[in-house]
């Protein structure tokens, strides 16, 4: 974070600060260059803004965090400690005003991402493609709400040229306040499907939480529009007198940017032709081949819509190519790990939802002999919950996934789909032991190298912690081969 003093502090958040416990005279000359909400990560100077939730109040924390070195603190009362208390109504909105000032202050050329699926790949792409232009700050794992948003604008520096801002939400509003506090030059959605519906019902819902991005961001933002999504024709309706720049997985739309010649090498990585529209005429569009160092046809779509946002912001077609290119594969995002020669595991475990766990069906259906989907539960699918488990069952079934073991309570309705060569288990014991079992008499009865081959898919959301499958796997054998087409 910038160094910034209490004063400024307090005019950023229209707020009073009050002395210490001793009734000391409150500084306004005091230097802060940190943040913390968090007193076990807390460093010895910062400042510490005490948030309040539903099953937390970190005022409870204050007298600890003064005790681990902190210098001033946010709080809604004054409190008997003995450093200055900056007074607030409420300290999650003072976190986002701060956040949002210290934005204000540096002014990095700034775009905003939110979507159902993919956002956190597309927000990894694009800070690779940007950072051919300049310094780029990008969100951190899932710092995306109404908390993370904020921290995330609070590490920004004056060396930041461009900053990458991921935006989530499990409720209508979310977005739009988190939109209001980043302000984005470039703002993006980058799909709509089944993901957490527990907070909007259905996907209608969906549609109108993810477009706060639209209506709360700038009257000179550009808007970039997914023209594959079902739900364009009504962002752009409130999109009408601002810029926008519509995408397309194909050309034959009214599309700035579109892509054609897909070609998956043996790794499922793809490798395209990317087109931007630069005249009416079909001979002067720009084109260029792009490569892509993460696997999956979904990447494709992915890739597409970052190199819309980026070429908003002045990114070549050489910028776009070259960044995805070098692009490092996310953690738990289909990532590929060549745990034997016969033995790849594919770890998708980072989040899943049904169009997710569809994508990586998709590039598991590509890999050569036995294919095997390891599920956990897909949460915060509302009411709906079995009905979606089912069709990634049925659907798996039907692409021709040979074995599928199930784990948690919503995932038994997927293996119950999958007619027979489905199995659930009640603990992550039993379903290793069995998936060893199947792993190793594949291994024995295979008749030539072609049929040995076995891969094994593992997905499922952050709450079922199938990460420890996927750890169980790759120590259960050899030591792994980097196999992402970087290593090869």
């Amino acid at each position: 974070m910038i160094k910034v003093s209490t004063q400024w502090i307090c005019k950023a958040l229209s707020a009073q600060m009050v002395g210490d416990a001793q009734g000391g005279v409150p500084s306004e000359v005091m230097e802060i260059d940190k943040v913390s909400t968090d007193t076990r990560f807390i460093e010895p100077g910062a400042l510490f803004i005490a948030l309040r939730g539903p099953n937390f109040d970190g005022h409870r924390f204050v007298e600890q965090a003064v005790e681990k070195g902190a210098a001033a603190i946010v709080v809604d009362h004054q409190l008997d400690v003995d450093v200055p208390q900056i007074l607030v109504k409420d300290t999650t909105l003072a976190l986002g005003a701060l956040g949002a000032a210290v934005k204000a202050q540096l002014q990095p050329k700034t775009i905003g991402i939110t979507g159902s699926v993919g956002k956190t790949t597309v927000k990894e792409m694009t800070a690779a493609i940007m950072s051919r232009l300049g310094n780029v700050l990008a969100t951190k794992g899932n710092f995306n709400n109404a908390i993370g948003v904020p921290l995330t604008l609070l590490r920004l520096e004056p060396q930041h040229q461009y900053a990458v801002i991921e935006l989530g939400a499990n409720h209508p509003g979310e977005i739009a306040h988190t939109t209001t506090l980043v302000k984005p030059d470039v703002c993006m959605i980058n799909n709509v499907a089944e993901a957490h519906l527990e907070g909007f019902v259905d996907l209608y819902g969906v549609a109108r939480a993810k477009g706060e991005i639209f209506t709360h961001s700038p009257d000179d933002s550009i808007a970039v529009v997914n023209l594959d999504c079902n739900y364009c024709d009504y962002w752009l309706r409130k999109l009408k007198g601002r810029p926008v720049k519509r995408f397309a997985m194909s050309g034959d739309k009214d599309v700035d940017v579109w892509v054609d010649n897909i070609c998956l090498d043996e790794y499922g990585c793809a490798t395209f032709d990317l087109y931007q529209q630069t005249g009416k005429e079909q001979i002067d569009n720009e084109k260029i081949e792009v490569q892509l160092s993460v696997p999956g046809m979904h990447n494709v779509a992915n890739a597409l819509a970052s190199a819309s946002v980026c070429m908003s912001l002045g990114a070549t077609m050489a910028d776009v190519s070259e960044g995805l290119r070098q692009m490092q594969p996310v953690a738990g995002r289909v990532n590929l790990i060549k745990v034997s020669p016969d033995l790849t595991v594919i770890d998708d475990t980072y989040n899943a939802n049904v169009e997710s766990a569809k994508a990586a069906i998709d590039l598991l259906v590509e890999s050569a002999g036995l294919k095997v989907l390891v599920l956990g539960d897909m949460a915060e699918l509302g009411l709906d919950a079995r009905v979606y488990h089912e069709e990634v069952g049925i659907y798996a079934k039907k692409q021709g996934i040979d074995r599928l073991f199930t784990l948690g309570v919503l995932s038994q309705n997927a293996s119950e789909m999958f007619n027979g060569d489905g199995k659930h288990f009640s603990s992550r014991a039993q379903l290793l032991q069995r998936l060893f079992e199947v792993v190793e008499q594949h291994l024995c009865q295979a008749i030539d190298e072609c049929t040995q081959k076995i891969t094994v898919l593992v997905k499922g959301s952050r709450s079922a912690k199938m990460e420890l499958v996927v750890k169980a796997l790759v120590d259960n054998y050899d030591a792994p081969q980097q196999n992402s087409r970087e290593a090869s």
